[in-house]
């Protein structure tokens, strides 16, 4: 963060001081690219751990100043994947760095230039062996149909004699273990960096297009209809996470009617803030949601407008056709679970205490593509959702309830010089007792 420097003299020159106040640190990267002309391409990107952490104060906080002595691990509030010390040197596997390697060896190495060896040979398994916390793998491929070898050339229109082409499109990407940890720290420093973006009076950089409803040509004929349901191009993208861990703990402080309202688009109002002299709470109550796994797909057709301008001429469009102009969403979440914790001056977290057990939800929606173009068509669905959910339990006590209470309060309602309601000792030892142990805080 930046700032400037009121000087004594009038026409001395502002000068900018700045202060770190986060660190993103990442290791083990690698980015490969194979391609071969324009029928195939193919780009895999990854790394090994990222882990971003707290760096001195924020807003007038000295919350991780040099002389607090605060651990560096109190500072961590986002990793993600493995260490490089103990994952080895995997992401170079195949590298011109590696020195198992066919070219480190005096052997040509052989490459794969079809899409089915690849999805085959890269799976999710074999990325996150080699990586540990973040893999992306995108593929191209531009394939000529087989009609190309069957056409008749004694047609004189040349647009007959262009091959029709096959494309594919599909991006891959998979996030590793992730443990997230929102304390107060963290949320002031995320909030402010968005703060920041958001307090600008330059135009935006870009504005969102205006539909046209104008057709780019007459009523498709059944050569370009049967074109289509032989093959329409689809770009397809799948996200997956793997294992994650979200911890919003009890504010320990909160300066946050000074960021949310421009985050809300209102303007900054320049009042004074004041600044609570940073003391850390232990025990620490949190809020714990964990997920065991996430899938996210999302595909939608490769050349849009021109699809929807050509079903949507059509008197009875065919199914086939008619689906492929919506763009397809599917979201998966297995072992969903929140609770509650709490974390010592060691540290580490007590077992989470089961707010919500376990449970798998899915949702799919589906939204059709230029609705300006469907406008007349009453019987064409411009949005369509499914929400699937098994069963849903939530349980807690009346200890359990009030302690959640407290942890909401601390974030939503403004404290007294933006320190924190302490919550009751007997509180606290009514929600997290342990039958024939005590805990020493």
């Amino acid at each position: 963060l930046t700032d400037t420097e009121s000087e004594s003299s009038y026409y001395s020159p502002q000068k900018v001081k700045s202060r770190e106040v986060l660190c993103l640190e990442q290791e083990g990267i690698t980015i490969e690219v194979l391609m071969m002309g324009e029928p195939f391409f193919n780009c895999q990107i990854g790394f090994v751990g990222c882990r971003a952490l707290c760096l001195k104060g924020i807003m007038g906080v000295r919350d991780f100043e040099e002389n607090l002595n605060r651990r560096e691990e109190d500072a961590v509030f986002f990793s993600c994947g493995d260490n490089l010390k103990s994952k080895g040197m995997t992401y170079l596997t195949n590298s011109l760095f590696d020195y198992r390697s066919p070219e480190n060896n005096g052997v040509k190495a052989e490459f794969i230039l079809d899409s089915a060896n690849h999805k085959e040979t890269y799976t999710e398994i074999v990325g996150m062996q080699r990586f540990g916390a973040f893999y992306m793998d995108y593929l191209y491929t531009m394939e000529n149909s087989s009609s190309e070898g069957s056409q008749d050339f004694s047609v004189l229109n040349t647009e007959e004699l262009v091959p029709t082409a096959q494309e594919t499109s599909m991006k891959r990407l998979v996030v590793g273990p992730l443990d997230i940890k929102l304390h107060s720290s963290a949320v002031h420093r995320i909030l402010k960096m968005v703060t920041c973006a958001m307090d600008h009076e330059y135009e935006p950089y870009c504005k969102p297009q205006q539909e046209t409803t104008e057709a780019c040509h007459g009523p498709a004929t059944p050569e370009e209809i049967s074109r289509l349901e032989e093959f329409i191009p689809t770009r397809l993208t799948s996200v997956t996470l793997l294992q994650v861990s979200v911890t919003v703990s009890m504010a320990e402080f909160n300066l946050l009617h000074a960021l949310i309202p421009v985050i809300l688009g209102y303007k900054a109002t320049p009042r004074p803030v004041s600044v609570p002299v940073f003391q850390p709470l232990h025990p620490l109550p949190s809020v714990q949601f964990q997920v065991e796994r996430v899938n996210f797909d999302h595909s939608e057709p490769m050349y849009g407008p021109e699809l929807v301008t050509t079903v949507s001429s059509l008197s009875q469009p065919p199914e086939n056709l008619l689906h492929h102009c919506y763009a397809h969403l599917y979201l998966k979440v297995f072992g969903f679970q929140a609770g509650l914790t709490c974390q010592d001056r060691t540290g580490s977290f007590l077992p989470l205490i089961s707010i919500i057990p376990s449970f798998s939800t899915a949702i799919y929606g589906k939204l059709i593509q230029l609705p300006a173009f469907w406008s007349k068509r009453s019987s064409v669905p411009t949005a369509e959702c499914i929400f699937e959910l098994p069963h849903f339990t939530v349980q807690a006590t009346r200890p359990q309830t009030l302690l959640l209470q407290a942890i909401c309060q601390s974030w939503t309602h403004s404290m007294v010089n933006g320190s924190p309601l302490p919550v009751s000792e007997s509180l606290h030892n009514e929600v997290f007792k342990v039958p024939g142990k005590q805990h020493a805080w």
